[in-house]
């Protein structure tokens, strides 16, 4: 009788939202070396809604993950990047922020960051500095090889915890879970990788930004989610630091144009970075123009 009563008292503990059987059913994939990094959490923790945002199991319902989605920040805000002048940055191609991927998928679907195209093997970059809590295969999505960093306030000079997901990977990165990053330290190597449709995709890193108040996540094992978090405009995220209310999407979309071109600082491949004091950088390095 006791092991009939005990996921039923569990469940009764858990937070509004969270589904007892799919707790039974992601705990025993914890990261186990997540367990001694700040801000971790077992998956109890985080809400249903909060799993949806982020992609699992989206394929049941695909309607009601875009619209919590678009609830938690995954609208199109009409941001673009500027680099200072006399240098050249990678772009970001036509997979812009929030568009909608729903042509692509078997359902509804929107682009969930932004894909910056460079050549195979390229070093991918650390945006700020932080500490790594999650690498994934992702054999069976179309995410391919992911690394996600988690970087707190102190880290980005923003006034809440951060998280950076870069996709599509070359290969699993050698840094382990719960390595310490800064601000420019190659992380990754970029390719395609990834479940793909018709068309072979071409190398491009995906960068999305999640943000939270709360600084606690967690790691299943084999997906990232923050406590109540939302998706950022990813770039916004370099934009001069402001109010906390400011980095909600509704807000972006809400600025005027002028306000809309955010000048992002980079880094170059010899280390040197622009501005001198960044904490917040592109992920690829950029270079000077020749003349």
């Amino acid at each position: 009788m006791k092991k009939f009563l005990i996921p039923f008292i569990a469940a009764l503990a858990l937070p509004t939202g969270v589904n007892a059987e799919r707790i039974m059913s992601i705990k025993s994939q914890e990261c186990e070396e997540c367990k001694y990094i700040e801000g971790f959490v077992s998956p109890e923790n985080i809400s249903e809604e909060v799993f949806k945002m982020v992609g699992k199991n989206n394929k049941l319902n695909s309607k009601e993950a875009v619209i919590i989605q678009k609830k938690r920040g995954v609208i199109i805000t009409g941001t673009y990047p500027s680099f200072k002048t006399g240098f050249k940055c990678p772009l970001i191609d036509s997979e812009k922020w929030a568009i909608s991927y729903s042509h692509k998928r078997k359902g509804h679907a929107l682009h969930k960051g932004i894909d910056i195209p460079q050549p195979k093997g390229t070093p991918v970059l650390a945006v700020a500095s932080g500490i790594v809590v999650g690498k994934f295969l992702n054999t069976e999505n179309r995410k391919g090889i992911e690394i996600v960093l988690r970087h707190r306030p102190e880290d980005t000079g923003l006034p809440f915890f951060t998280y950076t997901q870069y996709t599509h990977l070359l290969e699993m990165p050698s840094i382990p879970v719960g390595q310490v990053v800064n601000t420019g330290d190659k992380i990754a190597k970029i390719w395609n990788t990834g479940k793909m449709g018709k068309k072979v995709r071409r190398s491009a890193v995906h960068f999305a930004v999640m943000f939270s108040k709360s600084p606690n996540w967690t790691n299943t094992g084999y997906i990232f989610a923050p406590q109540n978090g939302y998706f950022m405009d990813p770039v916004y995220f370099f934009n001069k630091v402001s109010s906390s209310k400011s980095y909600y999407s509704e807000n972006i979309k809400n600025l005027p144009k002028k306000d809309k071109k955010i000048n992002v600082a980079f880094q170059l491949s010899n280390g040197e970075k622009y501005p001198f004091n960044a904490k917040r950088i592109w992920p690829f390095a950029c270079a000077k123009e020749v003349l």
